[in-house]
């Protein structure tokens, strides 16, 4: 039952339409993978580096015009011990291991996969890494979100104050998915649950507020405490409105999971609808779909350049994006 209300909640008719114009993405190969497990860690050049969540310590490094896999184990202290949470990141010719349970970041020279500087952090659930290897964190301040700045060495940190606002509860309400604009002094901060995302600068200096083409301006979201616990949880599914996002240069693009007016529930159910804004402005541009590929759904994608990366369960799929 609660499959098919957040289904119906999805499909229903949300007041809004979208441009589609042909041959916006086109695709150009894929490559099936071992595990239908893994997650983007990062990209250099010609290369995809991918994280595996059932292997800890693995990265695969993939070329995209050779279609060869590769994989790389990261070389860690003996006193670590990582959590389930843990998640790599390659960037700028760096590793990086983000555990944010644990309060820490590990980091390394990719050459030779060692990670041997720590650098302690408040609790995280997402992070960034910014080009001087500085830190855009999402934690938490008496119990509502909060994005925060740390740089490296001196260990100082910035709060985004004012950034994130709460409607609900201050927690669930201001989840979101952190992206970094390549090349710039600029990041987004996508909320999951209501058409909204903010663009800062990486000292998480406000530049705008945008919204997305959706309606849904209130986080559709009920909260409970756990008598045993005091934990506070979600009470009942979720609305997402924007799923995964990600950036290049010029554009924002997010996974949108809702329906559009203008399309069938044919059209919703068998592909994901990516969204794209400017990344000057916030500016709708337009929109097009990733069909579902061999049966499987869209798990998450990156575009680096003009190249878009789909994962579809085990297979990773490349598309060539035309403007």
């Amino acid at each position: 039952m609660l499959f098919i209300s957040s289904k119906y909640m999805n499909n229903s008719p949300n007041s809004f339409i979208r441009k589609l114009p042909p041959h916006v993405a086109m695709g150009v190969n894929f490559l099936t993978l071992n595990s239908s497990r893994y997650y983007f860690a990062g990209h250099e050049q010609e290369t995809v580096y991918l994280g595996d969540r059932s292997a800890l310590s693995k990265i695969v490094k993939v070329d995209v015009v050779g279609k060869q896999l590769k994989i790389l184990t990261i070389i860690a202290p003996d006193s670590l011990r990582v959590f389930n949470d843990v998640q790599l990141r390659v960037d700028s010719g760096r590793v990086f291991l983000l555990e944010g349970m644990k309060s820490q970041v590990w980091t390394g020279n990719i050459d030779d996969l060692k990670v041997t500087d720590k650098i302690n952090t408040p609790r995280f659930s997402s992070a960034l890494i910014l080009d001087n290897e500085a830190l855009i964190l999402k934690s938490t301040k008496r119990g509502e979100g909060v994005l925060f700045k740390q740089d490296d060495r001196s260990g100082q940190f910035k709060i985004g104050r004012g950034l994130l606002q709460k409607q609900v509860d201050g927690f669930f309400c201001t989840d979101g998915n952190l992206v970094k604009v390549p090349h710039t002094n600029k990041i987004f901060y996508i909320y999951y649950y209501r058409n909204q995302f903010i663009c800062a600068n990486t000292d998480l200096n406000l530049i705008y507020r945008g919204k997305t083409i959706d309606t849904v301006a209130h986080a559709k979201i009920k909260v409970a405490r756990v008598k045993s616990t005091g934990q506070i949880t979600l009470s009942s599914p979720p609305v997402y409105v924007n799923k995964q996002s990600t950036a290049n240069e010029k554009y924002l693009f997010i996974h949108s999971g809702l329906k559009a007016d203008n399309e069938t529930v044919n059209m919703h159910e068998q592909g994901a609808a990516i969204d794209v804004y400017n990344v000057s402005d916030g500016k709708y541009k337009l929109s097009f779909y990733l069909p579902d590929f061999n049966g499987k759904k869209l798990t998450d994608f990156r575009v680096y350049g003009q190249s878009l990366y789909a994962l579809y369960d085990h297979y990773l799929y490349r598309y060539q994006l035309n403007f």
